[in-house]
């Protein structure tokens, strides 16, 4: 019989719910051990470990594997609860070299059943949901010691945390401070990173640097500062680089300061006074004239505008950017834009009954949350923060020079941008004006550079393959669709000019891990009949391969997203496709 003591148990995150993720899971535990056995009942632990199968059980998942059975690793205890992300404890057989990590660090415990001695590490990522999860006004390095006990356990204490089988993935500390249209699932951008490092090559300082060339709210950056390297991001967008920007200087708050400067803005909000300080943009305002709501219009812009003032009586610059990132959730939340996808711009604007103030007060508090629980997180696993910047830049025109980067991990806009089914920058029209990030001159250039608008500029369509010309012929014969053709040719010309400059600033034997949308599909709305499905996937394959890049690996992973007012066909499966590129050495 094998030595129990030489076995791990590693818990899946109770709240994992496809078998996309599993595997995912597994995959990443294979990097770390060389044996990684699946668990599909808790008396399979109890026989390996000895662990009791009540607790082997315990807030597990509610459906088959549970986790892995997993023997063989040079990592340490202190290396795996930083590169595990689906795992939500790690157990194994207690040794005395143990005792001396358990005094120092909060994330570990001694338990003790029957005549067995264990101990149980909760990963960093788990440890950052559910911290997140449970709303608590302040975390610190007792709540986290509170948290292994409830977990290892079932004891709650005095902390009453939430039990960890739901909620949001994408939303722990830093990463819920701004609604964000497809974000990264951040669990998974920090897997696909921990287990491409091994393969990475270095700078000549010896470091990893890090390039999303389409930074949207930030993911990448925020977890690649937290494992340590170097990381950078680009957007044409400068809302999502004051998004990102503002989740990385909330990883380093001080925590007194940031709660004096909340108390500051709460009492210059009290003083503000009706001003005239913000008008919607034409195409919003035109929403409201057409339907007689004038004064309901002039209402909202005049909460805008004294929450613009009281900003802007914030001294200090580091508060005043991130109180005007609460500012723009507000709004996003306020004011949904919807798309009608029929490729002129259409859509319906939405307004959420709740107010602006009481959305931006829940903000500053959720703000408070958020960096309590990341100092908690960046505090109780020794983190080092590594250094991170964002510029405002085109990712088919990088200001880089060539070779400099080890690892790109980014998402581009996926192709109903280019066919009306979305368009990112009206929906984020009253916050950009809101925050004077642009000025019409600049929206319009934007609106014409940016990959995947409807707006592009002509393309000349040059060495695409034949499948995008066949969809462009395709919707020229549609008399519905033929308004698409030309974004949709833009859309993969500027994708294939992206993968060039990654190709470019990448260093040799390299990596690119793009996600992508899998497919996209023209139905009929009414019935739902298939017109035509867009193998994405497989164009985007081709274009990586023209550019230079040998395919490695793909991997195709469910998402949770079945929404009846999603498009396209809502209730079918979707799926993204994670390509991983390596420039040749």
């Amino acid at each position: 019989m094998e030595d129990p003591k030489l076995a791990y148990y590693l818990k899946l995150r109770s709240n994992i719910l496809l078998e996309g993720d599993v595997s995912l899971a597994e995959e990443e535990a294979k990097h770390f051990f060389e044996s990684v056995t699946r668990v599909f009942a808790p008396s399979i632990v109890r026989d390996v470990i000895g662990l009791p199968e009540t607790i082997a059980d315990l807030h597990a998942r509610g459906c088959q594997p549970i986790g892995f059975i997993a023997r063989g690793t040079l990592y340490t205890m202190e290396m795996l609860v930083l590169q595990f992300n689906f795992v939500q404890e790690i157990w194994r057989r207690y040794t005395p070299e143990d005792d001396e990590l358990i005094g120092r660090v909060p994330w570990v415990t001694r338990i003790t059943y029957g005549e067995a001695d264990f101990i149980c590490a909760v990963p960093l990522m788990a440890a950052g949901e559910i911290l997140s999860q449970s709303n608590l006004t302040q975390t610190t390095q007792e709540t986290l010691r509170a948290l292994v006990t409830f977990l290892a356990t079932g004891r709650q204490g005095k902390f009453h945390l939430v039990k960890p089988n739901g909620g949001s993935t994408s939303t722990q500390h830093v990463h819920g401070l701004h609604a964000y249209k497809a974000k990264f699932f951040p669990r998974l951008i920090r897997s696909l990173i921990v287990t491409s490092l091994p393969s990475l090559p270095r700078t000549p300082a010896g470091n990893v640097s890090l390039l999303d060339p389409f930074v949207g709210s930030g993911t990448a950056l925020v977890e690649g500062s937290m494992l340590g390297f170097e990381s950078h991001g680009i957007d044409i967008d400068k809302l999502s680089c004051a998004i990102s920007q503002a989740k990385l200087d909330a990883l380093r708050l001080d925590q007194k300061f940031l709660s004096q400067s909340i108390a500051e803005l709460s009492s210059l909000i009290e003083l503000s006074q009706e001003d005239e300080g913000y008008t919607f943009p034409p195409i919003i305002a035109k929403k409201f004239d057409r339907k007689g709501k004038v004064d309901e219009k002039r209402m909202y812009e005049v909460s805008i505008a004294r929450w613009k003032r009281a900003i802007t009586g914030i001294a200090n610059p580091d508060a005043r950017r991130l109180f005007e990132i609460c500012l723009s959730d507000a709004l996003t939340r306020k004011f949904n834009v919807r798309m009608m996808g029929t490729g002129v711009g259409r859509f319906a604007l939405e307004v959420s009954k709740k107010s602006i103030d009481s959305i931006m007060r829940s903000n500053l508090s959720n703000l408070l949350r958020a960096a309590s629980v990341a100092k908690t997180i960046v505090e109780g696993y020794g983190l080092r923060l590594a250094p991170s910047s964002v510029r405002s830049a085109n990712a088919a025109k990088l200001p880089y020079e060539p070779g400099r980067f080890s690892l790109i991990v980014t998402s581009p806009p996926y192709l109903p941008a280019s066919s009306g089914r979305e368009d990112y920058l009206v929906g984020k029209l009253i916050s950009i004006t809101a925050l004077g990030l642009m000025s019409e001159e600049e929206i319009h250039h934007v609106e014409t550079e940016s990959i995947g608008s409807m707006k592009s500029t002509p393309p000349a369509g040059d060495g695409l393959p034949d499948s995008v010309h066949k969809l462009y012929n395709w919707l020229l014969t549609d008399s519905l669709r033929s308004i698409k053709a030309q974004p949709i040719l833009a859309y993969y010309e500027g994708l294939k000019k992206a993968l060039e400059e990654s190709y470019r600033v990448l260093l040799p034997n390299g990596l690119a891990i793009y996600v992508i949308g899998k497919e996209s599909v023209f139905y009929t709305y009414r019935t739902r009949e298939v017109l035509y499905r867009v193998p994405c996937d497989d164009i985007f394959g081709e274009l990586a391969t023209s550019c230079g890049f040998i395919v490695e690996k793909r991997v195709d992973v469910e998402l949770d997203k079945k929404n009846r007012n999603a498009r396209p066909r809502s209730m079918d499966k979707y799926y993204e496709s994670i390509f991983f590129l390596r420039k040749p050495r």
